[in-house]
């Protein structure tokens, strides 16, 4: 079954009828859906899937009728927070967000680091990532959709967590088993752009009681560094 958000979803109403052209679209012109087809709807408010089923199709209008619903329990009790220094490309961008959304980050955070290059963000490219965090929750049947934030600088005073900051030096750095977490702890990570956080960020980071840590000596692409990190903290924090 095509599943499907919808913002103002009337949970309520186990009847009722859409004349949203895009919905319309997607589900008759595009999946070419037939009455008596069930179709998945959420919310983005509840950890409940609502199955509906077409009862009827015309012309600019789809009547659908509920049948059941399913309630989940896959999500995390705690926020996972990915701060990322802004990328030199908007394509790295959707990978992470597209990527993060799957693996439950709660929100995703870019800030202009101080090697950030300049990236041109209008209004209808930010609407486009927002609609790839939706479809990627749409597909991995997440219930609560992250927020995607853009931040001039970085306002530590408004984290609550544990916050450790990627680095790319060994020296006085940790490795992922010394990073010791309260279980069920807000988690925020701090990811470096192209070619590093300089060492006034560093410098900043650990000033605001940070803790730094270092994979090994490979050398990750931006876009790729933080997953791997994000699964060990993940496993050890449930």
């Amino acid at each position: 079954m095509q599943r499907i958000y919808i913002e103002d979803l009337e949970t309520s109403n186990y009847n009722f009828v859409s004349g949203d052209k895009d919905l319309y679209k997607q589900l008759i012109k595009v999946l070419r859906s037939d009455v008596w087809d069930k179709v998945i709807f959420f919310n983005g408010q509840d950890f409940v899937d609502y199955i509906f089923e077409i009862k009827k199709i015309d012309k600019k209008e789809i009547h659908f009728e509920q049948v059941w619903n399913i309630r989940k329990n896959n999500q995390i009790n705690f926020e996972l927070n990915l701060f990322q220094a802004l990328p030199n490309k908007l394509d790295k961008i959707e990978s992470i967000i597209k990527n993060g959304t799957q693996i439950w980050i709660t929100n995703f955070l870019f800030f202009k680091g101080d090697r950030s290059q300049k990236l041109n963000l209008t209004d209808k490219k930010i609407e486009r990532l927002n609609k790839i965090i939706l479809e990627s929750s749409e597909q991995c049947s997440r219930n609560i959709i992250p927020n995607l934030i853009f931040w001039n600088k970085i306002d530590f005073n408004s984290l609550q967590g544990k916050n450790i900051f990627m680095h790319t030096q060994d020296e006085n750095s940790k490795l992922l088993k010394d990073i010791k977490l309260e279980k069920k702890e807000n988690i925020n990570l701090f990811v470096w752009p192209e070619w590093g956080f300089s060492d006034d960020e560093v410098w900043k980071f650990e000033r605001e009681k940070c803790e730094r840590i270092f994979l090994w000596d490979n050398i990750l692409r931006t876009e790729l560094a933080w997953v791997s990190t994000w699964f060990y903290l993940i496993q050890n924090n449930l």
